[in-house]
């Protein structure tokens, strides 16, 4: 058997308290997390909810309060500051703003990264050639001797993205680095963050609250009100949240609303797909019968797709719709909602068989 790899960040009950004259507000509450090598981590979370205190304490820019946080083998709970640096000069940041020195070139610039480096000492030729490589990389070898100014903004945030991996660093941390960015730039910049690291099997943790980008990551952590939770809870959160409140402004408009979204799909995957042109028209019509944002519009859609596309595999008699084990704890969850207000009625049983024939559970599975 491998032996367990040590994970690049290791993050335990770690909690943050802001401390001023007036107040004491903590803003991480008993955080836990890890990040392998090689991995890609997104965080997400409202503004306020902790995000770059967390990214901060694993960069070793602030300094822990309480818990372990273990980077790259090294704990930074009361580490003294040589140590702190030496962590610093394996990690590559980059930030929401490029910070660049307008006064200095793109390579100029890029270079500053190698000359921080006191430990690993580079002759000026050497850095001259690994400053070339690494603009090369991000696209920019052409620019190497202009000056910031002359930049858009996309290529100005991989000129930081070229800073950040100059060193070869075992951890990138990344604080909203497409905030600053159109659509297109934006992706652009994330992608090749991803491509850069996977070549050099860097570690990624990117914070954002740009939803386009979510798919480069290996695993989605959202952080909120102090509280790191899985995607699915958040998501799940979330939903609710938007449905509570229309049904709550308006109950008719919500029952219309899921049940057309669901009908709508259903039309569309008849066929056994949905196309682009199909989704758009979908869009638009949910568009002009709510009053809900493209966001939650888009998260109807996806509700609709799931369960036509779940109910659909049921009915063409799919063998394995579920696992045995998902098809139990299925049915399990199905009896213990019946049984919370103390009594289980007939009706509620029926409706469990029905929801169970419905699905294909076998026998064995239903009778539990």
């Amino acid at each position: 058997m491998e032996p367990v790899k040590e994970a690049t960040v290791a993050v335990t009950e770690v909690s943050y308290n802001y401390h001023t004259d007036l107040s004491d507000r903590r803003v991480l509450n008993n955080v836990s997390m890890r990040i392998d090598p090689g991995e890609i981590v997104i965080l997400t979370g409202p503004s306020g909810s902790g995000k770059t205190t967390l990214i901060t304490l694993i960069g070793a820019l602030r300094a822990a309060q309480t818990g372990s946080v273990k980077v790259l083998g090294h704990e930074l709970l009361n580490a003294k500051e040589r140590d702190l640096a030496r962590v610093r000069k394996d990690v590559g940041y980059i930030f929401q703003q490029h910070n660049l020195l307008d006064s200095l070139t793109v390579a100029q610039n890029v270079t500053m990264a190698l000359q921080l480096d006191s430990e690993h000492k580079v002759s000026r030729s050497e850095a001259r050639e690994r400053v070339t490589e690494v603009l090369g990389q991000v696209g920019l070898e052409e620019h190497i001797d202009k000056y910031p100014n002359a930049l858009s903004g996309g290529q100005k945030q991989r000129v930081g993205i070229a800073r950040a991996l100059v060193n070869k660093p075992s951890l990138i941390l990344a604080d909203e680095p497409t905030a600053s960015l159109d659509k297109e730039s934006g992706r652009n910049v994330v992608n090749l963050i991803q491509h850069l690291c996977r070549e050099q099997g860097a570690s990624v943790v990117l914070v954002t609250h740009d939803n386009r980008i979510l798919d480069v990551a290996d695993r989605i952590l959202h952080l909120e009100d102090g509280e790191i939770k899985s995607i699915s809870e958040a998501m799940a959160s979330s939903t609710s949240q938007m449905l509570k409140l229309l049904d709550q402004h308006d109950p008719a408009a919500s029952q219309y609303l899921s049940a057309f979204s669901v009908a709508l799909t259903r039309v569309a995957l008849a066929d056994g797909s949905i196309d682009d042109a199909e989704t758009e028209t979908i869009r638009k019509v949910l568009n002009e019968t709510s009053d809900l944002q493209t966001g939650e519009v888009d998260l109807v859609m996806e509700l609709a797709q799931t369960q036509v596309r779940c109910r659909a595999a049921a009915e063409a008699g799919a063998d394995s719709i579920f696992t045995e084990d998902q098809s139990r704890h299925f049915v399990e969850s199905l009896h213990a909602v019946a049984a919370a207000d103390g009594e289980v009625s007939p009706e509620e049983l029926q409706e469990i068989r029905d929801i169970a024939d419905e699905f294909g559970f076998p026998p064995e599975v239903v009778g539990s």
